[in-house]
């Protein structure tokens, strides 16, 4: 049996409110074993970028990368948001270290091809020896979400898939439960009940749920990447909240 290796990936929106972030951050240092942290939080970098005079448009949720966005996005993740995520983990005694793909040579991507997205990357290569190394000297790699092209050229990526990619490249080498953490306790049947948790959602259940239009938007595209990591040999997918974080099972538990 292999090591066990948990994979959070964090949405944004706990990322950007001081209390949920810190209920996060306690969770996760929590959390037994080996494990790696990765972050979102677009509507800070829209706040900061405004008041810098850079204006991020959106398409779908997701952030249209030109130059000017990129290097806001970098500064950011890279910068303001990976050193709080390490300070807060180091003040709950974890050791925590941030970075990028381009650290290490940890990620690497290639530019989506006929997006309108940008300066957005798709994962061509997780360097699973690299993070291998950190987590057996007792690192805890915190990922922010800019990877490069092994060119020079630094790329944004979507963190739900590339939480996903990381998750199925080390699936060979470890046992990877994969945790997309956000404010919902997990995929609702009904929006406005909080409490309408689908404990285990099967890849027909939520076909069906999307063609009734009752799984829509954002959320397709993380239930994709979930599934897309189970049929690549990760072991378990889940879908919960900051204050469930220590029992997954409470939230959905996504299966083939």
């Amino acid at each position: 049996m292999n090591e066990k290796f948990t994979i959070v990936k964090v949405s944004g929106k706990i990322v950007e409110n001081a209390d949920e972030l810190r209920t996060f951050v306690k969770a996760f240092a929590a959390i037994k074993g080996k494990k790696m942290l990765i972050f979102s939080g677009n509507m800070m970098a829209q706040e900061i970028g405004n008041k810098m005079g850079i204006k991020t448009k959106l398409i779908d949720d997701r952030p249209v990368v030109d130059a000017g966005t990129l290097k806001l996005l970098t500064m950011v993740y890279g910068g303001l948001v990976s050193r709080l995520f390490v300070s807060l983990l180091q003040g709950n005694k974890v050791n925590a270290l941030g970075v990028t793909g381009a650290d290490m040579n940890l990620i690497t991507s290639v530019k989506l091809s006929n997006s309108q997205l940008g300066d957005t990357g798709q994962v061509r290569h997780v360097n699973t020896e690299g993070i291998a190394r950190l987590l057996d000297n007792g690192i805890v790699p915190v990922l922010a979400p800019i990877t490069h092209d092994g060119r020079g050229n630094l790329l944004f990526n979507e963190t739900d898939a590339l939480a996903a990619e990381i998750a199925r490249a080390l699936a060979l080498r470890y046992d990877i439960t994969l945790i997309y953490c956000f404010k919902e306790k997990g995929v609702l049947l009904n929006h406005y009940d909080p409490d309408s948790v689908v404990a285990n959602l099967r890849r027909s259940q939520y076909k069906a749920l999307r063609d009734m239009d009752i799984i829509k938007d954002w959320f397709v595209n993380k239930l994709d990447n979930a599934y897309t990591a189970l049929e690549h040999g990760v072991k378990d997918v889940y879908i919960t909240c900051p204050s469930q974080l220590g029992d997954p099972e409470k939230g959905t538990h996504i299966q083939s």
